[in-house]
């Protein structure tokens, strides 16, 4: 039996197996809220040690400005692996991609660096010029780590990204640990950060070489130019992004007062469960990239409904219900003197809805990223105007209370607008109906389903007294409201999960698909 042989059947043998998407979702899922924990535990860590408010400023402002200026020079590189990668079919058309990805962000992150270590000696900053190594070597580890949930993603191994993330985030936490405990001074502390950031940065490359059988330093001009004509515009689409939620804020900051400002950037709260939609979008997207580009539509708009869908049953529970209870969970989650803004919290948690799914997903897959940042300019546009329009309005005829609400309204009209933009150009390019490219149907049954269930659970806490058999906690603690409210949503999440678990099968079983 010649090679040629030996390879057709081995490439017979790889396409007989399949993956499930849904797996690879929930791992990605519990990697991220891992590393949240355990950066909230850093967080705590580090409030609580004996470095001066100094270095814990310090700190804070070289993450932040780090984080910013890695960002904007990432532009959406990372995503481009999902692109790139899914539409190559060699293994050499592999190499010679990730040899240039890793090429570039290597140039671009030592020249950042070079860039905030000058410019801290220019301004003569005592305070950060302490730390001139960690400027220089961050965001080369920033840049590079970035990429590893799509690198691992798109070579389908979800259970590497796992290890990699908790591994990663664990050492960071011993090595404050260790700090705190055995006294080190803050450089120290800082020295073994980015050590410890360098070492999985290395790592990254190792991966990346074993996947490709090898990487190496390469940059042409042509390749540069297609990476970057579909990077920056994502990139810039996500900079939007960042602003129109800052723009919420920023609406309140100047109409109201200081104490409303404080409890808008409390409430104005996006829970974490957001986080199933961007791990289903991180593990479609390849697949996508590889459908479309076959013109395998169908195909591709059956797997992409039914990871919105599963992505809605598990979300519209959570947000139907934070809106009923809205009251109760912002004095869970903040206490009794944030609950007037509850309905601020309801709004946001009504907009966890339009979140269960990336509504570019097409445009992404096939390359049309400047429609992407066109609307999302659109939306920012759109969000400014009617939060200035809602706040008056609300203000002339209900008060000063209920206009805090127009930030959150703005957003939630703003986003179905872009939602709805975005759809109709996917149905346009792909020469379908609206009606094949979201799960309007399904997703209007979870909706009146987790809406009935309200319904009949707010009658109960109406109704029926139960606050007055519950323990009530000592002042400053949960009152009888709160705790009923508990008891009654563990109820409906029970009840709703039994009904749901059949549909929820049968949704995760068709996100199998053949590599």
């Amino acid at each position: 039996m010649d090679e040629k042989e030996i390879d057709l059947k081995k490439g017979t043998k790889e396409k007989s197996k399949t993956g499930n998407l849904g797996a690879d979702a929930t791992l990605l899922t519990f990697s991220k809220i891992a590393t949240s924990a355990i950066a909230m535990v850093m967080s705590m860590i580090l409030a609580r040690s004996a470095y001066t408010d100094s270095d814990k400023a310090v700190y804070k402002e070289i993450m932040m400005i780090v984080n910013l200026v890695s960002s904007f020079i990432m532009l959406g590189l990372p995503k481009s692996l999902n692109f790139f990668l899914a539409r190559t079919e060699s293994k050499e058309e592999k190499r010679k991609f990730l040899s240039f990805y890793y090429t570039l962000n290597t140039i671009l992150s030592f020249v950042v660096g070079l860039v905030l270590v000058i410019s801290v000696m220019i301004i003569d900053d005592k305070d950060l010029g302490k730390y001139l190594y960690f400027l220089a070597l961050f965001p080369w580890t920033k840049i590079i780590c970035a990429s590893i949930e799509n690198l691992l993603i798109v070579y389908k191994k979800a259970k590497y990204l796992v290890v990699f993330r908790i591994l990663n985030s664990a050492a960071l936490l011993l090595s404050l640990v260790l700090a705190v405990a055995l006294g080190w001074s803050f450089g120290v502390y800082m020295l073994a950060y980015v050590i410890v950031e360098a070492f999985f940065s290395i790592a990254v490359y190792i991966l990346a070489g074993k996947f490709a059988e090898g990487v190496r330093p390469y940059i042409t001009m042509k390749m540069l130019k297609r990476v970057l004509a579909f990077s920056i515009p994502l990139g810039l689409a996500s900079v939007v992004g960042t602003l129109n939620i800052e723009l919420d804020k920023f609406i309140i900051r100047i109409f109201m007062d200081d104490k409303n400002f404080q409890t808008y950037t409390f409430v104005a709260t996006e829970l974490p469960v957001t986080m199933i939609a961007s791990s289903f979008t991180a593990v479609l997207l390849p697949q996508m990239v590889r459908m479309l580009s076959k013109n395998d539509t169908k195909k591709a708009l059956k797997l992409w409904g039914n990871a919105t869908t599963l992505s809605l049953m598990i979300i519209s529970v959570v947000s139907v219900g934070c809106f009923v209870f809205c009251g109760d969970v912002v004095n869970i989650l903040y206490g009794p003197d944030y609950v007037y803004g509850k309905w601020v919290f309801g709004l946001y948690s009504l907009y966890l809805i339009l979140r269960c799914t990336y509504y570019g997903m097409v445009l992404n897959s096939v390359g049309k990223t400047t429609f992407i940042f066109w609307s999302s300019i659109g939306t920012l546009v759109s969000n400014a105007v009617l939060n200035v329009v809602f706040f008056f309005t609300l203000e002339t005829f209900f008060g000063e209370t209920a206009a805090m609400i127009s930030p959150a309204l703005a957003t939630l009209v703003s986003t179905i607008i872009m939602g709805m933009i975005q759809l109709v150009a996917t149905a346009k390019l792909l020469s379908v109906g609206i009606k094949d490219v979201f799960p309007w149907f399904d997703a209007l049954k979870m909706i009146l389903l987790n809406v009935a269930f309200g319904a009949v659970f707010v009658g109960i806490k109406y109704i029926v007294p139960l606050e007055k058999y519950v323990a009530i906690a000592p002042k400053g603690g949960l009152d009888g409201s709160a705790v009923e409210s508990v008891i009654l949503a563990a109820v409906w999440v029970m009840i709703y999960f039994a009904i749901m678990l059949k549909p929820i099968k049968r949704r995760w079983n068709a996100l199998k698909v053949k590599d």
